[in-house]
């Protein structure tokens, strides 16, 4: 039986700093916060082509206050797997920066009942929230958390029904007040787009939440097709509305398992995912003008290959990909799965095997103007493309 579980990580751990190499996972969750990259969860395989594989529970993190090479084997990484042996293993899980914790939100796992953890000072503790949500739903990359708030917004997801043998699809926006513990469900549900799932949110400096790709339930050929990117929900966390936005410029493929990143210039960095043509692994949003516009990036550098299911998070200007699953096998277990994209000129994107913290560019962030007359999403707004990806 599959559940969710709401864990709180204050931002206190005792480094664990003998050697460690983290297994090779897709699947997994990942965020940015004092100066490293916390990853935790998601799938072994058990052979390159499979998609079956065992939950992990590891907890370590990348330490990215310290310059370092990808492509070594020699990687900073530190292993706090020893101070989490409580949190269960688990796939799909969401992962958010609220400031002065970090929230995992756990998706699938292989209890029987729904859970609430909290981790200070190395020690576990069960955590009471009130109106906790349904739980069985992926939400890895949809779920954000307001640093200024303290809420956590997840949207969508799906989860398998087995006694049903059904795919059910959430169209609720959960939001849970980290300070007062008390979920509740936000945005009227007769004008909340339709429910989707393998999307990615990402929340503006304005207050909007964008959400992109994924896929949705096509009733009229009985499957789930992957979502139209030239129209794009938007959640308004400032008043609580659904609206949606018309994108200008060259739409890119559809496709889900992908991720997002937002630059402080308002440049959301759309990568990889899975699509039934994958020309366009790196896209570009810009949000910083009243219009909405995708392009696909210029990069003057050897890419890797294609992947999906793996996490993006962003270090300064540096973009880094950690893991996944590529077009053509899952990769081995080394540590050499990383990789570090330089954003720092729109107009010329770089993959870089070097990486110095002291070389961060200090730009200041720009908030990106609100959008302007936005119209509410309607189904045959979404644009379903038939023939577009199945299961």
């Amino acid at each position: 039986m599959l559940f969710f579980c709401l864990i709180v990580i204050y931002l206190y751990f005792n480094e664990f700093t003998l050697a460690f190499t983290p297994k090779i996972v897709w699947g997994h969750s990942a965020v940015f916060a004092d100066s490293s990259i916390y990853i935790t969860g998601g799938i072994i395989p058990k052979n390159p082509n499979s998609f079956d594989g065992e939950h992990s529970k590891e907890f370590y993190y990348l330490d990215v206050g310290k310059p370092f090479r990808v492509g070594t084997g020699e990687l900073p990484w530190v292993d706090l797997s020893p101070v989490s042996q409580i949190l269960p293993a688990h796939v799909w899980s969401a992962f958010s920066n609220c400031g002065d914790s970090l929230i995992l939100y756990i998706g699938e796992y292989g209890g029987q009942e729904t859970d609430v953890y909290t981790y200070s000072l190395q020690q576990w503790n069960n955590l009471m929230t009130t109106n906790l949500p349904p739980s069985n739903y992926h939400s890895q990359s949809q779920t954000v958390c307001d640093v200024k708030t303290g809420k956590m917004y997840r949207f969508g997801g799906n989860f398998q029904s087995f006694a049903e043998n059904t795919t059910k699809i959430n169209n609720n926006m959960n939001i849970l007040d980290t300070h007062t513990r008390v979920w509740k469900i936000g945005g009227t549900i007769t004008n909340a787009p339709e429910g989707r799932y393998d999307h990615t949110g990402t929340l503006l400096p304005n207050g909007y939440i964008v959400y992109i790709g994924g896929k949705v339930r096509n009733v009229s050929v009985n499957r789930d097709v992957l979502v139209d990117m030239s129209l794009l929900p938007l959640y308004n966390t400032n008043d609580d509305t659904w609206t949606s936005k018309k994108t200008i410029g060259d739409p890119p493929t559809p496709r889900a398992y992908h991720s997002a990143v937002l630059t402080q210039d308002g440049r959301i960095i759309v990568y990889g995912g899975i699509d039934k043509a994958a020309t366009d692994d790196l896209v570009i949003l810009d949000t910083s003008q009243a219009d909405y516009t995708w392009s696909r990036a210029n990069v003057s550098t050897k890419s890797p290959l294609s992947r999906s299911y793996h996490t993006a998070t962003l270090v300064g200007h540096y973009m880094f990909v950690i893991f996944g699953k590529n077009n053509e096998f899952l990769p081995p277990t080394t540590p050499n799965e990383v990789f570090i994209l330089d954003t720092s000129d729109k107009f010329n994107y770089k993959w870089v095997s070097e990486f110095d913290p002291n070389l961060i560019l200090p730009t200041p962030p720009t908030a990106p103007t609100p959008p302007t007359t936005p119209t509410p999403p309607t189904t045959q707004d979404q644009n379903l493309r038939k023939d577009d990806y199945q299961d």
